[in-house]
């Protein structure tokens, strides 16, 4: 693995610079707090993950790379970011606000080694947990949240904080060749599915594949990498068992179950790219009812419920099913993204297949 991460940086070229900070040309204002100079503090969160990430900080080739550098994404504001190593000519997208109150994810941003920090800006300080994603790690995402319990109490902005926290891993810029494993965890052993007719990680890129397949193609290019598997959990979407509703994906602390006849709620949790479909495991296959929330694009609610009811006939807790299914919304998790808090279905491409059935 090391021989590698010092080879690719050789095949696709590096800058001179550990990262690239917006020049006077990217018209940046000054940081709207004065207790956070934005280059000081840009230089305090990659001197953080160089103490924290060994092989960050003892390969410059990683740091300055194309595939390289660090990232910093708000998880008040998801829009106000920082990515080290970009392109001159988008050089004024990189002008992060740094202020009290806000939380922020940070890491390397090449895949193979992207251990997530969170950090909270608090008094000019910055409290981090380090490595929240790494198994050997004492910070963890139950002390972050913990923390950011009491950091938030007062804020109106919490609720949706707490789930953008929950799914940190979905706020990043990631890049990588072939790997999809984080060297931290390379050698942990991800839990199998108990049911053996299904492959957690199978039916989540199925998932995902739907999610994908739903965008229409001028959204797609922009935002089909949200929808992505790591270590056997979602990263951007979730997914609820609308027949066990205990059994439920909302968090990167949770991992969802796949049980033969069941019944699955799933969909992006950035609300305008919310589009609910209704997924049932029949057989080791996938029958499923996409885009039910958005009219004329795909399937209806509808569809799904009078399939269900046929299929449930001999189910004991069948009423209690099909209500779930016809609430199918109280069952996910939804934060505004860019001011927008209800699904476009605009963005979303029309399907006139019914009801397909995936292996």
């Amino acid at each position: 693995m090391l021989k590698l991460l010092m080879i690719l940086p050789l095949v696709l070229g590096f800058a001179a610079n550990a990262f690239t900070q917006p020049s006077p040309d990217g018209k940046c204002a000054e940081n709207s707090n004065g207790l956070y100079y934005r280059q000081k503090t840009l230089q305090k969160f990659e001197d953080i993950l160089k103490a924290s990430v060994p092989l960050y900080s003892s390969s410059p080739h990683i740091r300055s790379s194309l595939i390289g550098g660090f990232f910093i994404v708000d998880l008040i504001q998801p829009s106000n970011r920082f990515i080290s190593n970009i392109p001159k000519s988008r050089e004024s997208e990189n002008c992060i606000t740094f202020d009290d109150g806000h939380i922020y994810h940070f890491s390397p941003s090449f895949f193979d080694i992207s251990e997530s920090h969170i950090a909270f800006l608090k008094n000019g300080d910055l409290e981090v947990f380090e490595s929240v994603n790494c198994e050997y790690q004492n910070d963890n995402l139950s002390k972050a949240l913990t923390y950011a319990n009491e950091f938030l109490k007062n804020d109106e902005r919490k609720n949706e904080a707490l789930v953008r926290l929950n799914n940190y891993r979905r706020y990043a810029h990631y890049r990588t060749v072939d790997g999809y494993r984080v060297t931290c965890n390379y050698d942990k052993e991800i839990p199998q599915n108990s049911d053996k007719l299904y492959s957690r990680e199978s039916v989540l890129d199925q998932f995902a594949d739907v999610l994908r397949g739903s965008l229409a193609e001028n959204t797609k290019e922009q935002y089909s990498w949200w929808f992505s598997i790591e270590e056997g959990r979602s990263s951007g979407f979730f997914v609820w068992d609308l027949t066990e509703p205990s059994n439920k994906q909302t968090s990167l602390l949770e991992r969802v179950e796949f049980k033969n006849d069941h019944v699955y709620h799933f969909a992006f949790i950035d609300a305008p790219f919310s589009f609910s479909n209704i997924a049932v495991l029949e057989d080791g296959k996938l029958k499923l009812f996409r885009t039910i929330n958005c009219a004329r694009k795909g399937e209806t609610l509808q569809d799904a419920v009078i399939y269900l009811d046929r299929k449930l006939q001999k189910e004991k807790n069948k009423n209690a099913i099909l209500d779930r299914v016809k609430n199918y919304r109280d069952f996910g998790v939804y934060v505004a993204y860019q001011g927008l808090s209800t699904p476009q279905c605009n963005f979303v491409k029309p399907t006139s297949s019914k009801g397909i059935v995936q292996r």
